[in-house]
């Protein structure tokens, strides 16, 4: 296989006719600066179990390259490390420490968000990126959060980025939960939005979505429906009210135009 390798780090890897994957040898602890830049066959790349590090560009327009699986104990992702492939959703192990800017996403997706899984703190947390985690103040204050699960880290927090990791902090801290409460209808309306009816699955299962506050999600999701959104979140909603406050649920079926 076309790989250079020095004192357990890969330095380059050179194409070999008709491969579309790879497996890079056990002993490599650290993917080198733009390593892999360019190969725009690789569709598959396997990593070694005991990587630390990925430097900057090391996958770097792999266009060709939509899953990959980082291992535990990886700590480091350097800037531009998944620039322009084709991933769309990948998970972060609990001991990634770092991701450097523009690390994951690209400007010229065909597809509009980028989720990273965070595995920190014993728990799965999905963070939705649009196009491209930017690895500014906004996604540092994620890292910092994961690092220390407070309400004052919390607080610091983007909007958005805050509704997503209140999903999976709210029984952690009591600030949390009440601004998880207070915001449940923009929960919903993002979800919406973004067409993300795992959010949306998971803000259902919070409780938070009381027979006061539903028909104002119902009437969004009906709304954005008939200006071409996706039809099932209305569906969802209005399941949701027939099976949880049953009394109410039909006033509002006249109003369904599927």
């Amino acid at each position: 296989m076309g790989f250079e390798i020095r004192n357990h780090v890969l330095i380059s890897y050179t194409d070999e006719p008709g491969v579309t994957e790879v497996t890079i040898p056990d002993d490599v602890t650290e993917i080198g600066y733009g390593a892999f830049d360019g190969h725009t066959l690789l569709e598959k790349i396997n990593l070694p179990p005991n990587l630390k590090i990925i430097q900057a560009g090391a996958f770097e327009e792999c266009t060709s390259l939509e899953h990959m699986t980082l291992p535990e104990g990886l700590e480091r992702i350097e800037g531009s490390a998944f620039f322009a492939t084709n991933i769309k959703e990948i998970e972060i192990p609990e001991s990634v420490k770092h991701i450097g800017s523009c690390a994951f996403g690209s400007p010229t997706y065909d597809f509009e968000w980028i989720t990273l899984n965070f595995h920190k703190n014993q728990k799965k947390t999905r963070i939705m990126i649009e196009m491209l985690w930017l690895g500014y103040t906004p996604e540092l204050r994620i890292l910092d959060f994961f690092d220390h699960p407070c309400y004052e880290n919390f607080s610091l927090l983007e909007p958005n980025y805050k509704i997503q990791i209140a999903v999976s902090y709210y029984d952690t801290d009591e600030a949390i939960k009440n601004y998880l409460k207070r915001s449940i209808k923009r929960a919903v309306t993002l979800a919406i939005h973004r067409n993300d009816k795992k959010l949306l699955a998971d803000l259902l299962n919070t409780g938070f979505i009381t027979k006061k506050n539903i028909d104002s999600m119902i009437q969004y999701a009906i709304e954005h429906t008939q200006n071409g959104g996706n039809p099932e979140f209305q569906v969802i909603l209005t399941d949701y009210k027939y099976q949880h406050f049953p009394s109410d649920a039909s006033q509002i079926t006249k109003k369904l135009k599927l």
